[in-house]
């Protein structure tokens, strides 16, 4: 578990960072960090130990996996205190000096041990060797330093910011100070020989077992913001997936009188889903108003020949009726030539909202539902509209149809409001 969360964070900080250049040090502090501190995991839990020794040299493998570990530690504490390590400053960092002094004396010492006690092990044979108990002595009391110090910052970062990260940077610095613990009975059970003694009440298959709880809280606090991101995202995709199915209606008989306005043509005939739904939406929403202003001409005449039931201007089924004709009226009355003098026909947010993309979007929703219900016969206006939609941008009530011509005729035009065509972006009005 340990091993996934650390290397699962370095993929999931990697994009970013990769579009960044490399030019952001704290990022790139932490994406170093975890993956050493997984790679150095993977070395401590790789069974054939012997495949690389035999490669390289007798305890190639354990010192490789110090390394990693205390250099992962060294930077997580360099992102914790948010001051990054620089080339010029690197000689008054202690954390730093520390470490590199614990490398080198850790390297001298296997290269001081026979061969036959290079690859040791927390057994007593291997113990009974004063250099063995040094090169755990070390890397421990850098290892306690580590684990306190990134604890300590945790848990001041924890007393603020939101709930979530509180839990999380909570847990981190619980399950390290746990990790500090076993280190420090590591340390006290390689030195005093009355802890190796059979029978004593606690043994290091206990605090073994502790470390490993302690690593797996601190996984969990850390993959606490990463599940939060994946179920919002989740949530937003399912939002926009629904937006971009809601305005299919709409869009279709839009193209099918207009070939011209699908943007990006390959998208059309392909099955598979779109990897960006939000994209997606906002391509079919303008191609789905440049489509609404070709047929003004059509709406115009629409509107002379349908009745309404309201006084002054159509809304909700009106509205839909009069598209439906106006769709319908295409190839049957030939208005090209009055494109271009036709007024611009506009989807007016209604409920007193204001004319935002937000707004347009779930005008135009409902107004593909309504087209769609009048198609099958049912009753139900917007009934697949995604709920975030409806509550961010409240319900809308499919708008109004508006016209600047007068109506030939003896009696004055009403004045419909109408449905916008006119795609030059999101805050169009």
């Amino acid at each position: 578990m340990t091993v996934v969360t650390l290397l699962g964070g370095t993929v999931w900080t990697l994009p970013l960072l990769i579009r960044q250049r490399f030019r952001a040090p704290m990022r790139l502090h932490l994406c170093l960090s975890m993956f050493l501190l997984g790679m150095g995991n993977v070395l401590g839990q790789l069974p054939g130990h012997a495949l690389l020794d035999d490669l390289t040299f007798t305890g190639f493998t354990k010192l490789t996996y110090n390394v990693a570990i205390l250099a992962g530690l060294c930077l997580m504490i360099g992102f914790l205190c948010e001051h990054p390590l620089q080339r010029r400053s690197l000689g008054s960092r202690w954390e730093v000096l520390l470490c590199l002094c614990c490398l080198t004396a850790m390297t001298v010492l296997t290269v001081l041990l026979p061969p036959h006690l290079r690859d040791h092990t927390l057994a007593a044979p291997y113990l009974d060797d004063w250099r063995v108990r040094a090169f755990y002595d070390i890397g421990g009391a850098y290892l306690i330093f580590g684990y306190t110090k990134c604890a300590v910052f945790a848990a001041r970062y924890a007393r603020r910011g939101r709930p979530l990260r509180r839990i999380s940077l909570g847990a981190v610095s619980a399950g390290l100070l746990g990790l500090s613990l076993s280190c420090a009975f590591r340390i006290l059970w390689v030195n005093c020989r009355a802890c190796r003694d059979f029978g004593h009440h606690v043994t290091y298959a206990n605090v073994f077992v502790f470390g490993q709880v302690a690593a797996i809280v601190v996984c969990a606090g850390l993959s606490l913001p990463c599940l939060a991101s994946t179920v919002q995202f989740l949530r937003e995709r399912s939002c926009h997936r629904a937006r971009f199915r809601g305005l299919e209606e709409l869009w279709q008989r839009l193209v099918d009188l207009y070939p011209e306005l699908v943007l990006d043509s390959s998208s059309r005939y392909r099955r598979l889903a779109p990897l960006d739904y939000s994209s997606a939406v906002y391509r079919r929403y303008v191609e789905c108003r440049d489509g609404l202003t070709r047929l003004s001409p059509y709406l115009n005449h629409a509107a002379q020949e349908v009745p309404t039931t309201a006084v002054g201007t159509p809304v909700g089924p009106d509205v839909v009726r009069l598209v439906d004709r106006a769709l319908r009226l295409h190839g049957d009355t030939d208005l090209a030539g009055d494109a271009a003098s036709a007024p611009s026909i506009i989807v007016a947010p209604g409920g007193g909202h204001d004319a935002d993309y937000e707004s347009d979007l779930a005008g135009l929703i409902e107004l593909s539902q309504g087209l769609k219900e009048l198609r099958t016969g049912t009753q139900t206006y917007a009934s697949h509209l995604c709920p975030h939609a409806v509550s961010s941008c409240g319900r809308h009530p499919g708008g109004t149809v508006s016209r600047s011509c007068a109506r030939p005729g003896p009696r004055p035009a009403r004045q419909p409001s109408g449905v916008s065509g006119r795609g030059d972006g999101p805050s169009g009005a």
